[in-house]
């Protein structure tokens, strides 16, 4: 788990701007209207298996479209928090304009898009669906829906802004506290979902399937159990659960994955974890990507990137530096 320093970055590009996003979030498409001159100021950082910046903008739109959802190899959940100016929010069939105080949730797993107005300034979560599962319901029922910053999204907020100035000062957060935060963020929102987006008090505004959080939970045990077999596939999951291929597509299609991308994501995190236990020296990265089922190292290292930001080997010398 990296221990979060926040990365502060001023960009004068509109190309850097898109690389960056790109690498640190999630590949996206690109518009703007003026020619002219393109300015962000960003501070973000790293924790747990989560992603939150702090940005203010030039005006720009950035899409989420069909064929990034289905090359991704993982499903995550983003919150939008709206700090200054205005931004307009669409997925599915919900559109939203966000004031400062709002905040929208949406499932990139769908095609979505934003458009911020001229120096806007947000607040970014990026969350990996399979450590959010009660957010699932509350992705599809209210994913680009506005939404009032008031009690549990904004503490969970006040939070994450605190993270970003606590690690850019030197003060970051180990690998307790990191798993500590996110646990803590997320239930936090699933809070503010399950109270229709205010945080307070009322009747949930959504009521989650048990029989569906079971099955999910009997998933979540059995691919950890067989992680290390490569030949682990969506059809090894329905016979285990004695379901049909098409009832377990139909579960994961409402967690915003695959079983493919679910496995993967698994075998990912514990990965991470395992380069993280005394540095990872005491095995080579290739052997931890074996013994995890992974059946080509280079396509391990391709997608630990993808979902961690950087290489196995930097995963883990970072990890070696912290410990000395």
């Amino acid at each position: 788990m990296p221990s979060p320093h926040a990365t502060r970055l001023t960009v004068s590009s509109f190309d850097q701007w898109r690389e960056i996003i790109d690498t640190r979030f999630l590949p996206l498409d690109y518009a703007r209207e003026s020619h002219g001159r393109f300015h962000c100021e960003v501070s973000y950082a790293r924790f747990g298996a989560c992603a939150v910046a702090d940005m203010q903008v030039s005006a720009h739109r950035v899409a989420r479209l069909r064929r990034h959802a289905e090359d991704s190899d993982a499903g995550f959940f983003k919150v939008f928090w709206q700090l200054h100016g205005r931004s307009r929010v669409a997925q599915r069939e919900h559109q939203a304009a966000l004031d400062p105080g709002m905040w929208t949730l949406y499932d990139t797993a769908q095609p979505y898009s934003i458009e911020l107005d001229d120096g806007a300034r947000a607040m970014v979560l990026l969350v990996p669906q399979d450590q959010a599962y009660g957010w699932r319901d509350a992705a599809t029922a209210m994913g680009g829906q506005a939404q009032r910053g008031e009690g549990a999204a904004r503490i969970a907020m006040s939070a994450l802004g605190a993270l970003l100035h606590d690690s850019s000062t030197g003060h970051p957060l180990d690998a307790h506290a990191q798993r500590v935060l996110q646990d803590s963020v997320v239930a936090l929102m699933e809070t503010a979902l399950r109270s229709g987006g205010s945080g307070g008090g009322g009747q949930p505004a959504l009521a989650p399937s048990r029989a569906d959080e079971a099955r999910l939970q009997r998933i979540h045990e059995l691919v950890d159990a067989r992680l290390h077999e490569p030949e682990l596939s969506a059809q090894h999951l329905a016979a285990a659960l004695n379901i049909s291929r098409r009832t377990l597509y139909n579960l994961f299609r409402e967690i915003g994955q695959t079983p493919h991308a679910y496995i993967q994501s698994r075998r990912l995190r514990q990965a991470a974890l395992r380069l993280a236990q005394d540095g990872g020296v005491q095995r080579s990265i290739t052997e931890v990507a074996f013994a995890l089922g992974f059946a080509d190292a280079a396509h391990f290292s391709r997608v630990f990137h993808e979902r961690f930001g950087m290489s196995p080997s930097q995963w883990r010398q970072r990890h070696a530096a912290t410990r000395a």
